[in-house]
């Protein structure tokens, strides 16, 4: 079929069928329509299908009407179409994506007409010029009717604030225990600890960190989004400390001593020397720290309301402190008649060595080893450890054990079938009620959380214009 059927419009916007020109004595069909799309340059034109169907399936040269000799009665049935954009929001207001729709035989969309787009949805924050290029290259290669989506526009979370931090600027004594040196060569002597942890007077020993405010956010829609400032909290000046006159954030020792850290703060104590606890010096009772250069003694007992820090070993003695115990190379008891151990150490607070054996030992907080803790009865309200830094050592065999917040060892038990009695997480209820009303506080934060997003959907439905005030 050559004869002309379909016309470009005027503004070659859309491509009309001229029933006049349709044949009484041949029949249309879809090839036709597509040769003669093809001549008018119109193959990626919208096509109304439904249109281009009534006419092949019911032309006018088979019904032998008349045919009209004007335009009124010419059917559309392709029609030039620019690429169209779908801007779609998250329902949390903090992303927000353009879908390009291949154009027909139109224009495809720039920079301009994206922004556009991007303003009349009320997007006017975090849009990101690298996304919109890559979202301009993409529509240059689509086809009709293809979609392609990219999110281009990105709120920002608020940074909430950082709660006030201490940090010692000299290490804890403890730690020293539980971290053995590593030489030259790369291998970790055992019995090397380093230096003697001890602070002179006028030396910084920790710094406060201020709690900041944070970093306020925002939404794509321009809404900004307050950041919940960090908890502050004071210097706990203790004994043997005091502010820096030019650096409040900074706490100095006042005298020489063995530095404690304490909860925003520390002390320096003054410590009763001792090269050793034996028959010579006999039993010790001090109202203050006692540091030990040596060893203590069968036999000897050492009391203190402070700390104890003994850089030898412990054998067969009694040992009570108001703070931490802290034994460098090891406590060795041994089992005597009715079961009983022969070397007791108490603390309030923590007890640290590198091991234990045939010991009974009671601490309100954690009791940690880095070598072994054997057949040694423990009772704690906090953490028994046994386990180096390096996760080389620790066993926990034999003896009994009880510990409130739990067991942490590298082994536990022995081959050879000795019994070791482990009670572990004795306030397991109390946590566990805590961790309940925590979920419950959880549930119902979703829940309203829940309610405000419902109701920032229903006020994106409405005009900006119309919206109430609140």
């Amino acid at each position: 079929m050559t004869q002309r059927l379909l016309k470009l419009s005027q503004d070659g916007q859309t491509i009309s069928l001229q029933v006049a020109n349709l044949p009484a004595e041949a029949e249309l069909t879809r090839d036709d329509i597509v040769t003669q799309l093809a001549e008018l340059d119109a193959l990626d034109f919208y096509l109304y299908e439904n249109a281009i169907d009534t006419v092949l399936q019911s032309p006018l040269s088979k019904k032998n009407e008349t045919k009209p000799d004007d335009d009124s009665a010419d059917i559309v049935i392709a029609e030039r179409r620019d690429a169209t954009l779908v801007v779609k929001t998250d329902p949390d207001l903090m992303a927000a994506s353009i879908t390009v729709i291949g154009a027909y035989g139109g224009s495809v969309p720039n920079g301009n007409l994206l922004i556009n787009a991007l303003k009349e949805n009320g997007i006017v924050k975090g849009i990101r010029k690298s996304q919109l290029q890559e979202l301009l290259h993409q529509a240059v290669n689509l086809t009709p009717g293809q979609k392609f989506t990219l999110p281009v526009a990105f709120g920002r979370q608020p940074e909430h604030g950082r709660d006030a931090v201490f940090e010692p600027l000299v290490e804890d004594a403890s730690r020293r225990i539980l971290r053995p040196q590593e030489g030259n060569d790369g291998k970790v002597d055992m019995r090397d600890l380093g230096e003697l942890i001890t602070v002179r007077a006028g030396q910084a020993i920790m710094r406060k960190h201020s709690a900041t405010e944070g970093v306020p956010g925002f939404n794509v829609l321009g809404k900004a989004m307050a950041a919940i400032p960090g908890n502050d909290a004071s210097y706990n000046v203790g004994e043997g400390t005091e502010l820096c006159e030019n650096d409040y954030s900074l706490l100095m020792a006042t005298k020489s001593g063995l530095p404690v850290v304490v909860q925003n703060g520390m002390t320096v104590d003054d410590a009763l020397t001792l090269n050793g606890v034996n028959v010579s010096t006999g039993h010790i009772n001090f109202d203050g720290s006692i540091l030990i250069n040596g060893d203590v003694s069968p036999g000897m007992k050492v009391f203190a309301t402070g700390n104890i820090t003994v850089n030898g070993f412990v054998e067969l003695a009694e040992l009570r402190a108001g703070g931490d115990i802290a034994v460098v190379k090891g406590i060795i008891g041994r089992q005597q008649e009715g079961n009983k151990l022969g070397c007791y150490v108490q603390a309030s607070g923590k007890v640290t060595s590198k091991f234990a054996q045939f010991v009974e030992i009671e601490a309100g907080k954690d009791v940690c080893f880095s070598l072994h803790a054997l057949h040694c009865v423990i009772k704690t309200q906090g953490v028994v450890q046994v386990i180096d830094e390096f996760s080389r050592h620790g066993t926990l065999s034999g003896g009994y054990i009880e510990a409130d917040y739990g067991v942490r060892a590298l082994n536990i038990g022995a081959l050879a079938g000795i019994q070791t009695e482990i009670i572990a997480f004795s306030h397991y209820t109390s946590l566990r009620e805590q961790l309940n009303d925590a979920y419950r506080a959880v549930e119902q934060q979703h829940a309203q959380l829940q309610k405000i997003k419902e109701a920032q959907l229903k006020l994106l439905k409405i005009p900006t214009a119309k919206r109430p005030p609140n």
